[in-house]
């Protein structure tokens, strides 16, 4: 059977995860984490917050970032401090007034790097997810389906136009994004979601244009697309787009791995600095919203990289308003116009 799909004329059009499988266990996960007991660990300096389930790979986050305290949560959601004091975590036992060894002493997980890197890439997903939620809130007026199942909806949330919301942008089902136009920013929009609900690979189907407009957004972000095939001029276009993204890149310098220890030391500190940066300045250049986010997660991606890797990034911070650092030489008045401008009496 051919699987060409068929031109279609109506605008608009829907995207599907290829495998429903993933989704289906990822929505079970979430749910099993919802309801059991886990430890919470907020940075304030990197603005993330890490979660892990056991006990002692969050002593492993709190002891490389310097924290002295985290949070216990129990499967009601009551949440209690754990403490260090000197090198003991202790948790506060209010019935006795008075603290206590928050666990019995055991030894640290076999793969230290494994554990961190995973909780790392978890609080990332985390804060992107944040991120997406309100560049969504910025962009639409979210009507929430009325029952979830984690955070899967049971029925369909529906995408409104801030401007106008009278109008539905797209919907969101369990497995189906849909919508009823061919707006470039709505498919942008579209794969944000799917992205964020860990859509490996995006099924799209509908109006020519449309599937083109996610397929193009989906490839610039390295996601697999099926239900479209390029034409001539798309793979052309697709690089074009991809070096467009790339303009406003974050340039590093190598640096000792001391120097590096240190400016992690605080869960990439200098990441989200870097990352104010390139904010600041895609807001001076007034660069639209839509591609802004996509040129931030790209930036927060690649930062992660080269730090994990020891690279520190610098930033030159210039004052527009102190004076040029150049000598100029001051200008005399020309003697006939200084009679001119001179009073008659």
């Amino acid at each position: 059977m051919d699987d060409t799909p068929v031109p279609n004329r109506a605008p608009g059009g829907s995207v599907e995860p290829v495998t429903r499988a993933a989704i289906t266990k990822a929505a079970a996960r979430t749910l099993d984490e919802h309801i059991s007991a886990r430890f919470e660990l907020r940075d304030p300096f990197a603005e993330v917050t890490y979660r892990t389930k056991t006990f002692d790979e969050m002593v492993l986050k709190a002891d490389q970032l310097g924290a002295v305290r985290f949070n216990a949560i129990d499967d009601e959601g009551r949440r209690t401090p754990v403490l260090k004091v000197g090198n003991v975590w202790q948790r506060p036992d209010p019935a006795q007034n008075r603290t206590a060894p928050a666990e019995s002493a055991r030894p640290a997980p076999a793969q230290p790097e494994a554990a961190l890197a995973r909780i790392d890439a978890e609080a990332e997903r985390a804060a992107a997810l944040a991120r997406l939620q309100n560049a969504l809130n910025e962009r639409y007026v979210i009507k929430r389906a009325l029952a979830t199942i984690g955070d899967k909806p049971i029925g369909h949330n529906e995408y409104r136009y801030r401007g106008d919301t009278s109008r539905v942008a797209f919907t969101e089902s369990a497995f189906k994004l849909s919508t009823d136009t061919n707006s470039p920013s709505v498919a942008r929009s579209m794969v944000d979601v799917a992205q964020a609900r860990q859509w490996h690979a995006l099924r799209v189907s509908g109006h020519d244009d449309f599937r083109r407009m996610v397929w193009l957004e989906a490839s610039v972000r390295g996601v697999r697309t099926v239900g479209y095939e390029p034409v001539p001029g798309d793979e052309e276009l697709l690089r074009k787009e991809r070096e467009a993204r790339q303009v406003n890149r974050i340039e590093s310098t190598g640096a000792p791995p001391s120097t590096a220890h240190k400016a992690c030391a605080r869960g990439s500190g200098s990441r989200k600095t870097v990352l104010a940066a390139l904010e600041a300045v895609l807001v001076g250049q007034r660069v639209p919203a839509q591609r802004r986010d996509a040129i931030m997660a790209a930036a927060a991606a690649n930062l992660s990289k080269r730090l994990a890797a020891g690279e520190v990034h610098r930033i030159k911070v210039y004052d527009r308003t102190a004076p040029s650092p150049s000598k100029s030489t001051p200008t005399r008045a020309e003697p006939e116009r200084a009679r001119e401008r001179t009073p008659a009496r």
